[in-house]
């Protein structure tokens, strides 16, 4: 069977794995653990503080690090490099317990009928839910059960279920990430899409085994799926070499005869890869690759948004996650609170559950189907009289820039309200374990840069609404009818006008001592 593989684009670009000791840290063996246990001590440290440590926000690691720093440093970090944080997560340390979870466990496969980002939709709109009504930024404790439980759920589903599955289809951070990432400013390419074509083992997507020879040197072998490195079942490998046939987890070793290079978590083939989303940016396969032709490339990230069109579960995603994000910053104004007041008269309720979940279904709700009438009309206006799953194909990623504007902004805001926090909640911290002698300078905390606040959500939010208005008429104008996007211009331009001034609202200064 021929894999037909995408044109690439033969301009030479900026390789980072070019970058003296960037390729060589990042092809070690242990540069991901590396990078994921200096965060894997921050989590249990996070936990520990929000557990037993003083129970105000502004005070505990667990929410200064999770809700304010964790979230804008994130953001920054796309908008920098790339999805940096998937790649450190400290998440996937539980491969580990669950690959001797699966020796005696069952697998199963996850379901089709969820196999799919439309079940990320739910999950995100359910997160947005239980974080307003339980206000998980004003409780450390809350949050340590918060950091426990992905802990928890990452181990759980990769135990029974493939690895990556958690990564790909469950967690709520992972996929914001992916979303994101799209506007970041790298992507994983194939150096010579020639290579890969003629590649029998697909080894960046399976990943491969090497045998050491007696001169040291190594030979590459048959692939070897990365659903059977957890826990290397024989009935998996008959087809490599006799010798390996009944080859088990302790041979892969730096030491013994044996290596082992995982393929992609995600399942991502690196010559079909046209966007960032699904890619946690592990850099398996650039360990995986023995021919070293994979690169990290810089790109523009507006002419990826043009040049392909999404996923209709993908594109949804990217509405849905920018109306949530709407809602998200507008339950921190005052506007927002009357109108619950008035809603709770309106219906004679005072379950605070329930005022939320009609406010919030009827932003997300009423906003992605106003959306998806206007991306109607656009495709109407090319002559196109479609549905609306191929009407969000068609201009999905147009919505994107601005998505990631708008949680770029919001996050920003709270980055800089509490951005020397992290100083004195560290301190007090470790000295509460003993591991901190000196005093600890609380004033830090109210260190806020006032003026930077709403200059810098301007200019974030006109940089995306910029970068959406060019996607759009892009994409209209290679179909050579420029006024199809007149509708989207619309639509993005009071959408914008209204984030604007949600954020001119004075707002509550959430997991801040100011917010105490």
């Amino acid at each position: 069977m021929t894999t037909t593989l995408p044109k690439i684009n033969p301009r030479a670009r900026l390789d980072l794995l070019k970058i003296p000791g960037v390729g060589r840290f990042v092809r070690w063996r242990y540069s991901r653990l590396t990078l994921q246990v200096p965060l894997l001590l921050l989590a249990l440290l996070a936990a520990y503080d929000g557990f037993t440590g003083q129970q105000i926000a502004g005070k505990n690691l667990a929410t200064v690090s999770i809700w304010l720093h964790y979230r804008g440093l994130v953001v920054l970090s796309i908008l920098l490099v790339g999805n940096l944080f998937c790649a450190a997560c400290p998440l996937m340390l539980t491969r580990g317990p669950s690959k001797l979870f699966k020796r005696v466990l069952p697998e199963f496969k996850w379901p089709r009928v969820i196999k799919n980002k439309y079940f990320t939709v739910g999950l995100l709109v359910a997160y947005l839910l239980v974080y307003e009504y339980f206000g998980l930024w004003s409780s450390p404790w809350l949050s340590a059960w918060l950091i426990v439980g992905y802990f928890g759920a990452a181990l759980l589903i990769d135990t029974f279920y493939p690895a990556g599955t958690f990564c790909k289809y469950v967690c709520p951070l992972g996929n914001f990430n992916f979303a994101l990432s799209s506007a970041a400013p790298t992507q994983i390419t194939a150096k010579d899409p020639a290579v890969c074509s003629s590649c029998s083992g697909k080894y960046c997507l399976n990943g491969r085994i090497e045998e050491k020879a007696r001169g040291g040197d190594f030979d590459t072998l048959a692939p070897l799926p990365l659903l059977q490195t957890q826990g290397l079942r024989t009935p998996f490998v008959r087809s490599r070499p006799e010798h390996l046939q009944k080859v088990s987890s302790d041979d892969f070793n730096t030491r013994g005869n044996l290596q082992l290079y995982p393929g992609c978590e995600t399942k991502l083939f690196v010559p079909q890869i046209s966007s960032n989303t699904d890619c946690t940016l592990c850099l398996n396969c650039v360990r995986a690759c023995p021919y070293d032709n994979i690169a990290l490339t810089v790109r523009p990230a507006a002419r990826s948004w043009e040049a392909a069109k999404p996923k209709t579960d993908w594109a949804l995603y990217g509405v849905v996650l920018f109306f949530g994000g709407l809602f998200n910053a507008l339950a921190m104004t005052d506007p927002f609170f009357k109108f619950a007041a008035w809603l709770s008269n309106t219906l004679n309720t005072r379950v605070e559950f329930l005022l939320l979940l009609v406010i919030l279904a009827a932003v997300v709700g009423l906003g992605t189907l106003l959306t998806l009438w206007v991306l109607r009309r656009s495709s109407a206006l090319l002559g196109f009289s479609e549905r609306s799953s191929a009407a969000l194909r068609r201009w999905g990623w147009v919505f994107f820039p601005l998505t990631l504007s708008m949680w770029a902004g919001h996050y920003s805001y709270h980055f800089l309200t509490g951005w020397a926090s992290i100083v004195p909640t560290l301190q007090n911290s470790l000295e509460r374990l003993g591991l901190y002698s000196g005093a600890v300078n609380w004033q830090l905390a109210g260190l806020i840069p006032e003026n930077w606040l709403f200059p810098t959500q301007v200019i974030i939010l006109y940089a995306g609404y910029s970068t959406a208005l060019f996607v759009a008429f892009r994409v209209a104008w290679k179909e050579r009818k420029l006024s199809s996007a007149l509708p989207l211009f619309a639509l993005l331009t009071v959408l914008s006008i209204v984030v604007l001034v949600v954020l001119a609202q004075p707002m509550q200064a959430r997991g801040t001592l100011l917010a105490q």
